[in-house]
Order: C-alpha cells, then sequence, then structure tokens
C-alpha cells in the first residue's frame, strides 16, 4: 500500500512539473510569436545577439572615459580664455565654443570623421601608427573618434568651468593676493579645489551626455556598440538587438545618476549645514541651449 502512494505522489508531482513546463513554454511561444514583444522583446534573439552587442561594451566604455579625461584640460583652457582680459583671446574662445555648441554633434563626426583622412598632412602624420590597433580598430580611428569626443565636451565643459569660477566669491582671490600669492597660484590653489567642487555634479552629468552621444559613431562605421546592434537588427529583422544596447547604457548612466543625485545631495547638507536628505543645490548657471552668451565677466586680476 506504501509503494503504491509512493508511485501515485511521484506521478502526481512529475505530471505538476510537466504542466508547468509546459505553460511556461506556451507563454514563451506566444511572447515570440506576438507583434510587439516578438519584435522588440525577444529572448530567443536576445539570447543570440548578446555576444555580438557586448563586443562593443568596451569599445563605447573607452571612447567616453577616454574622450571626457581629454576634455576636461581643454574646457578649463577655454574657460581661462573667455575670462582672459585680453580681448581677441576671448573672441576665439568665444567663437568655437559658439560653433561647437551652435553645430550637431552628428555633424562635427561626419564631417572630422570621414574629413581628417583625406588631409595628406593626416595620413602623413598617421603613417607611423598604421599597425597599432586596440579593439580591433586601427590607431587613426581611435584618434578621430577622441578628437571629436573631446572637442565637443571640451565646448560645454568650458561654460561649466567658467560658471563654477565666477561662482566663487572675490574675496577669496583678494585674500589669496593679499597673503603675497600670484594670481596662477592663488587659482590652482584656491579658487580651483572650490571650483572643482562646485561642479562635480554638472561635470558628471556631461559624461552620461558624452557616453549616450557614442552612439552617433554608428553613421561612420566606428566599431562601437550601436554598430554591431544595428548590423544584427538587419541580420534578423529583429529589434530587440538595439533593446540590449539600451540595456548595456542603462548599466552605466543609472548607477551615474544615482552618484550625481548623492553627490549634490551631500553638497546640499555641508552648504546649508545641516543633514536634511532630499535638498539639493541650485545648478550652476550654465545655458543648456545651443546659444552662447556674449557678455561675459572678465576675471580681473587684483593688485
Amino acid at each position: 500500500m506504501g509503494t503504491l502512494l509512493a508511485v501515485a505522489t511521484s506521478t502526481g508531482t512529475g505530471l505538476s512539473a510537466l504542466a508547468t513546463a509546459n505553460f511556461w513554454a506556451q507563454a514563451l511561444d506566444w511572447w515570440e510569436n506576438a507583434s510587439f514583444s516578438g519584435t522588440f522583446l525577444s529572448p530567443s534573439q536576445a539570447i543570440e545577439s548578446l555576444p555580438v552587442v557586448a563586443q562593443g561594451f568596451p569599445v563605447t566604455l573607452t571612447m567616453a572615459f577616454i574622450g571626457f579625461f581629454l576634455a576636461i584640460p581643454l574646457g578649463l583652457g577655454l574657460a581661462f580664455l573667455k575670462m582672459a582680459k585680453f580681448a581677441p583671446l576671448r573672441w576665439i574662445a568665444t567663437t568655437y565654443v559658439d560653433v561647437i555648441r551652435g553645430t550637431p554633434l552628428l555633424l562635427q563626426i561626419i564631417v572630422i570623421y570621414l574629413g581628417l583622412p583625406l588631409m595628406p598632412a593626416f595620413q602623413t602624420a598617421m603613417e607611423p601608427f598604421s599597425n597599432i590597433t586596440f579593439l580591433s580598430l586601427d590607431f587613426s580611428a581611435w584618434f578621430r573618434a577622441f578628437l571629436i569626443l573631446s572637442a565637443n565636451s571640451a565646448a560645454y565643459l568650458a561654460e561649466i568651468f567658467r560658471a563654477g569660477i565666477q561662482s566663487i566669491p572675490k574675496g577669496q582671490m583678494e585674500a589669496a593676493r593679499s597673503l603675497g600669492m600670484k594670481t596662477s597660484m592663488a587659482m590652482s590653489v584656491v579658487i580651483l579645489p572650490q571650483t572643482v567642487r562646485r561642479i562635480l555634479p554638472t561635470s558628471l552629468s556631461e559624461f552620461i551626455l558624452l557616453l549616450k552621444d557614442t552612439a552617433l559613431f554608428t553613421v561612420v562605421s566606428f566599431g562601437e556598440m550601436m554598430l554591431y546592434a544595428r548590423w544584427e537588427q538587419a541580420r534578423t529583422f529583429n529589434m530587440t538587438p538595439l533593446v540590449l544596447v539600451a540595456v548595456f547604457y542603462l548599466l552605466v548612466t543609472i548607477p551615474a545618476g544615482r552618484i550625481v543625485a548623492r553627490l549634490e545631495n551631500k553638497l546640499a547638507e555641508q552648504d546649508s549645514g545641516t543633514a536634511s536628505r532630499g535638498k539639493r543645490p541650485p545648478r550652476l548657471d550654465v545655458a543648456s541651449t545651443h546659444v552662447v552668451p556674449h557678455q561675459e565677466n572678465v576675471l580681473q586680476e587684483v593688485r
């Protein structure tokens, strides 16, 4: 009798597991054949395309991190030029910022990336590095990508740096000069450390924008993540690889956005002297549009 009960119990458990597996198989089949989910969120296509799309993820990260790293000194230099007392320097920096911020990044990519190899001087300069490759891309391609990203981001960082420097009270510079510091030393020791603290959240937001802008390089067949996804989408006639790209971007942008929010809250607590949460300091007065105001507050040297 006990043996019969055991057999019946095991048979019932097996039938239940089989029914559950059959249910999930039918649900997956329905999901795959539905018009929207089968086109944009196909599990089978996601599994098949994941290794291909993942090949471009290191390229995208390299473009964003190195491009932004190179843009920081360029943007700081432009900020100083925009605050210079010598008017021609201000005009040069303002013209550069106007042109870069006033034209689409996509246009800059097409003109610079495709135009530089047509110049004999550029061909001569790149010839010694013709055998250097990294992540299946040659040195010339990396150079042009970093040049475009850093030049573009520097124009926006220049306004961020300028606003941060000019947000520091002038009394800080006067106090530093009264201690015998030169303007350059006072700027590097007193002003810039305070500026970095204030502009850090805004600068990280610029990095997030730069990371997403790397997808535009697919128009010149640069081997970043979006290009691999476009190839997979064209091969399978399915949009799921593009959704995979969105997931990869979110893996970076969501944590980075949380870091920006925490920094803003931390700075708000330090500025207000309280430990209240959720309070954020006002953002720097940096123009969010592509039109750059020409009324600049020139950094005056205290004598």
